[in-house]
């Protein structure tokens, strides 16, 4: 459930930013493949990099994976 969620609301978040997988790849210097990866949860990221991931779009860890209590 959650990983399905967390893919999701990572393509939303990116969307709503104005970004392109590219565009988010080469800031956060993380391959292009591994945020395909992550918006079709096919992977999860690390903690940290989901730390810079929550960071970058200005939203929690919480609403990303879809815990109760988080808020965009």
């Amino acid at each position: 459930m959650y990983a399905e969620t967390f893919a999701q609301k990572l393509t939303q978040a990116r969307k709503d930013a104005g970004y392109t997988q590219r565009q988010v790849a080469e800031i956060l210097m993380i391959s292009k493949s591994t945020i395909a990866s992550y918006e079709i949860g096919r992977t999860q990221p690390d903690i940290e990099t989901l730390g810079r991931l929550a960071d970058f779009y200005a939203v929690s860890i919480d609403w990303l994976i879809g815990t109760k209590g988080g808020e965009k």
